[in-house]
């Protein structure tokens, strides 16, 4: 099972993680979504934050961007953070599962991956 959680903004990616006040967290098992959960962080701060975070047992995180101190502050060796997407949430979900999210539709405009 695959648990991704991505930040947003009525229906789009939201561009930071770290200031963002909606969290969608997705089961998938065999490429099908079993479960969609809404997180609301509102009025948290990133040390209130953390805790929830890590007890969602996220296994990828997809965001515009994320600042390295709090990426750094959430990994373990199980977390695979994809940066620098933006678009329709639907949208980014298909692409995620077809491992389409290095097309240029899917990129933050002016994002550049690091190397």
């Amino acid at each position: 099972m695959i648990r991704v959680a991505i930040p947003v903004f009525r229906s789009r990616v939201s561009p930071v993680f770290d200031t963002c006040t909606r969290l969608l967290v997705f089961d998938f098992d065999q490429g099908k979504e079993v479960k969609r959960q809404e997180i609301y962080l509102d009025e948290l701060s990133v040390s209130e934050r953390l805790p929830i975070l890590r007890k969602l047992n996220v296994t990828t995180f997809i965001c515009g961007a994320i600042s390295e101190a709090f990426q750094n502050m959430l990994k373990t060796s199980s977390n695979r953070f994809i940066t620098g997407i933006a678009g329709e949430l639907e949208s980014i979900l298909a692409a995620f599962l077809a491992d389409r999210l290095d097309e240029p539709q899917f990129q933050m405009p002016g994002y550049r991956r690091k190397k």
